[in-house]
């Protein structure tokens, strides 16, 4: 069924209100923090996953800028991974370092190890997640990946990363400095998310192009959270996880 680009990005909203139903870090580590049931330990589990996984996201922005054409639309789209690109591996962006710096921040700061970051042990489900994206970074055109991404993880409205940082450090003690990562990336709806949309609304104009965007946004959204939820149950022994290393090949 073809509709107008408008209706498109309409639609896209109107699905990622519901998404935001949930918290993004998954309803259950969201819940055991805000309740002050996580132990410790669990706590330094989940955040070393965590920083495996925020890094691994550098690399698919750069499927995204490779898989460009020459466009002003293809100029927008490196623009805006090149403004990512600041935020995620600069201090010049958004937060006082780069944003994977800040993940091992809060990790190291819950009691994590140089070597437990050098060979984390991951859930299965967050090492497909990162399989995944950084395949189809390497196979779509640039701005189908962007829009499962951005659209997906930096365009929501809720509050959960505010009600995250807030119980961290009432119920934990965890230090605002610690917390960098989260304070980092409130307001990133309008930061890194509404030009994405807009990005969409030039480039979706044919129902195959449609299509594309919302079969990636989808299956985006739900490997991410299950990648989250398998976090969880990693941090909480309830899974094993499987150790990875970030040192080169």
């Amino acid at each position: 069924m073809t509709v107008s680009a408008d209706d498109f990005v309409r639609e896209l909203r109107a699905y990622m209100r519901e998404q935001e139903k949930a918290p993004l870090y998954g309803e259950s580590f969201f819940a055991g923090v805000m309740a002050g049931t996580m132990s410790r330990e669990a706590l330094k589990k989940w955040a070393i996953q965590h920083h495996y996984r925020t890094g691994q996201h550098v690399r698919a922005f750069g499927g995204v800028f490779l898989n460009t054409g020459l466009s002003p639309l293809d100029q927008k789209l490196r623009r805006h991974i090149v403004e990512n690109l600041i935020d995620e591996e600069t201090p010049m962006g958004r937060g006082d370092d780069a944003h994977w710096a800040l993940s091992r921040r809060l990790a190291e700061a819950l009691g994590a190890t140089a070597e437990e970051l050098a060979h984390p042990t991951v859930a299965r489900a967050a090492i497909d997640y990162v399989e995944w994206v950084l395949a189809l970074s390497r196979r779509e055109y640039g701005l189908v990946t962007l829009a499962a991404m951005s659209i997906g993880g930096e365009s929501r409205r809720e509050d959960s990363l505010a009600r995250l940082a807030q119980a961290l450090a009432e119920k934990y003690g965890v230090s605002r400095e610690a917390l960098e990562f989260f304070y980092a990336h409130m307001g990133e709806a309008e930061a890194h998310g509404e030009p994405v949309y807009q990005m969409v609304r030039e480039y979706a104009t044919t129902p195959e192009r449609q299509e594309k965007i919302r079969v990636a946004l989808q299956q985006w959204c739900e490997k991410f959270r299950a990648a989250q939820e398998g976090i969880f149950r990693v941090a909480m022994g309830l899974e094993e996880g499987i150790e990875v290393s970030l040192s080169p090949v």
